[in-house]
């Protein structure tokens, strides 16, 4: 900090007020004291996060159970759970942005089974369930008002946020946020509740199932990412130091950019699933037996209750639920959506010693609303969301007071905004208020879109494998197991800078857009493995079970429920590789073993057993992407470096990939690894 601070001096740069205030320094002569970075060091760039977690909880539960006659039998559950954690679940720098997190949920099941006769049986089940939950700001009662440049109670920086309190999120490259998480405050409560009807019925050699149901699905939702507002000093834009350092920017007060998420923040959303199978077990000979089934289901799209939901449409725009071009849901039903089910076992002697399995499947996923309200993974900006698309911005900017002239044709108010650095203005007020919300190209507006077409996800598995007893006591099975997915959920930017032009593909058709993060079913992957397990069962005091498995996973993209941008989002294909999941080989032993014991001393010597589970396994797969430097020009901050030398250098274990620090030039470069067991930062030799 101090040499930061010395820099600008030398450079005729007069620090930023705001800035020294925020981290506790004092000028002439220059001294830091860390100010909110709580306990800072003054002699290194690292900091140990060790602040106290506090979690209470309290829970409760009440069955029944009630045999009316032979008939029929009724039982049912009321779960009641209460949680409250306060602490930090991302790494903080002072305890004042702990984040407090209750939590409530309430479940009622019922269930009631009618046995006919011998060979009819029905079983009827209801169920509903709500979860609240809320992340809150541990400094909400303070506000960034700018009073505490001044002996206020207030934080010395001023944004003009007034509808929640707390920090913003600033994040001085490449350091952590300086600030509760970006997503902070934000919650749901999702009620939901479902009715299942299954009869069983036996004839001859069949054993038929059919059933169906239905689910009512409904989430209110409070968007929370950015609506403290986040300040990212990235570097590079203080003219008098070349190629100054984020830090140097920070005390310069020179933002790179800012985004906003202002509005309306709350939503209800519904959507309504069916579904109905039939199955049957069908024993045509004693030796073999064959599994038939079908399933089908279908979920209404998702219905933001109040039409406050938009999308983007490459020929009109920004477009919002409930207009004529776009109908009640963003997404069009997707009804074609069948599952059949087919296995075998087949006792080649008859004699239960050899068997042959094999079956496979069709399995459909559903997408989660919460998948397309917030995706904090995403690189180029977390705040995005079809329900901050805003149509109801202005054209124009207009000034404090003045009417909008004209909106973009919708009545949605809530929007995540970039504001570039020719529009900043650190010392004064960051995110002026009273003006009406406006999307320009002078401060274009960041969208979440949704592929109208988008079909429910699917994976196909199938399976194939031998068993076989060697005695009555140890066997052997053999098998290969595969899947692919389809239709995976996968977002990118369709408005990523072209980087053969420098321009985004719809600057001249629509120039007030900036990132438009879009979800689609582009997403695939595909698993192969062979497996293979030795089974003893408890004789002469011994039982153990061990089993192996070569497999290999790839995808494209296999960490979207929260993942990250493709690095080139016109060819998202480019990102098929091993899994994150992806265990290339793993074996399992488990074993236990009877003591003999010994008559005598109450007993007490005998019964002693020892029992051991052994999991070894290969190393997963990992990536590095670059949040911060746009190499590529792409602006998305999804550049992934390139790692040279010998692949063996890059190993897992107990401590970090060693980080330099090239900040105070490079003459004077300190590299240090950390361990992740006890957090200790260890200098390496230069």
């Amino acid at each position: 900090m101090v040499d930061a601070i010395n820099a600008l001096q030398k450079a005729g740069v007069t620090p930023s007020p705001v800035s020294l205030k925020l981290l506790g320094c004092t000028m002439a002569p220059v001294a830091c004291t860390g100010g909110l970075i709580q306990g800072a060091s003054s002699n290194t760039t690292t900091y140990l996060s060790s602040f106290p977690n506090t979690n209470v909880s309290d829970n409760g539960i009440a069955k029944l159970d009630y045999r009316i006659n032979s008939k029929h039998q009724i039982n049912g559950m009321f779960w009641n759970g209460n949680y409250t954690g306060f602490g930090e679940d991302h790494a903080q720098v002072n305890q004042l942005f702990s984040i407090p997190i209750p939590i409530q949920t309430r479940s009622v099941v019922g269930n009631w089974v009618w046995t006919a006769n011998s060979k009819l049986v029905n079983d009827a089940r209801y169920g509903w369930n709500v979860v609240n939950f809320y992340q809150g700001t541990g400094d909400s009662n303070i506000l960034a008002d700018g009073s505490g440049l001044t002996g206020g109670k207030g934080y010395p920086i001023n944004t003009g946020i007034t509808a929640v309190g707390g920090l913003p999120n600033i994040r001085i490259n490449p350091f952590t946020y300086i600030g509760t998480w970006p997503n902070r405050p934000g919650g749901f409560s999702n009620p939901y509740y479902d009715i299942e009807d299954n009869l069983s019925y036996l004839r001859g050699k069949h054993a038929f199932k059919f059933g169906g149901g239905f689910t009512h699905i409904e989430v209110n939702n409070i968007s929370g990412n950015t609506a403290r507002g986040r300040i990212d000093f990235l570097g590079g834009r203080t003219p008098q130091i070349p190629n100054s350092t984020a830090l140097e920017d920070f005390f310069a007060g020179n933002p790179t950019r800012r985004f906003l998420l202002s509005g309306q923040r709350y939503r209800t959303i519904t959507s309504r699933a069916f579904q109905g199978f039939i199955q049957d077990d069908w024993r045509i000979a004693p030796k073999l037996m064959l599994n038939l089934g079908l399933r089908y289901s279908y979920q209404s799209p998702y219905r933001e209750v109040n039409n406050f939901w938009a999308n983007f449409d490459p020929a009109l725009g920004m477009v919002q639920q409930g207009q004529p071009s776009v109908g009640d849901t963003l997404i069009h039903p997707d009804r074609k959506n069948f599952s059949p089910r087919l296995g075998l076992a087949w006792d080649i002697t008859g004699k239960g010693t050899t068997v042959i399995r094999a079956g496979g499947s069709v399995m459909y996923s559903t997408l989660p609303s919460g998948r397309f309200v917030t995706q904090l993974g995403l690189q180029d900006s977390t705040g995005t969301s079809i329900a901050a698309n805003p149509t109801g911005a202005c054209t124009v900017a207009v000034p404090i007071g003045t009417p909008c002239p004209k909106t973009f044709g919708g009545t949605n108010l809530l929007a995540n905004a970039s504001y570039p650095a020719s529009s900043l203005n650190w010392n004064g007020v960051v995110f002026p208020t009273g003006a009406s919300l406006s999307c320009t190209a002078a401060v274009p507006c960041n969208l979440m879109s949704v592929d109208p077409n988008l079909k429910m996800p699917y994976v196909a598995s199938w399976n194939f494998g031998v068993q076989h007893a060697f005695s009555n006591n140890i066997s052997l099975e053999v098998g290969y197991v595969a899947n692919v997915g389809e239709r995976l959920l996968l977002f990118r930017d369709i408005n990523q800078i072209d980087l053969t032009t420098g321009v985004r593909p719809y600057a001249a058709k629509f120039p007030y857009l900036n990132f438009i993060n879009q979800g689609s079913n582009g997403a695939y992957s595909n698993y192969n493995s062979l497996q293979a397990t030795l089974t003893k069962r408890f004789s002469h005091g011994v039982s153990f079970l061990a089993g192996y498995t070569y497999g290999h996973g790839l995808d494209t993209g296999s960490l979207n429920g929260f993942g990250t941008l493709p690095q080139n989002s016109f060819n998202p294909k480019l990102e098929y590789a091993s899994g994150d999941f992806d265990i290339r080989h793993r074996f399992t032993l488990t074993g236990s073993y009877d003591i003999p014991g010994i008559n005598g001393f109450g007993q007490i010597l005998k019964g002693w057993k020892i029992n051991s589970i052994v999991n070894l396994q290969s190393a997963q797969p990992w990536m590095a992407f670059d949040a911060a430097n746009n190499f590529s020009g792409s602006l998305d901050n999804a550049d992934r470096w390139n790692f040279v030398g010998n692949p063996n250098d890059f190993k897992s274990g107990s401590s970090s990939i060693p980080y330099c620090d090239f900040s105070n030039g490079i003459n004077a470069v300190t590299c240090t690894r950390t361990s992740g067991v006890s957090g200790l930062v260890t200098v390496l030799p230069s």
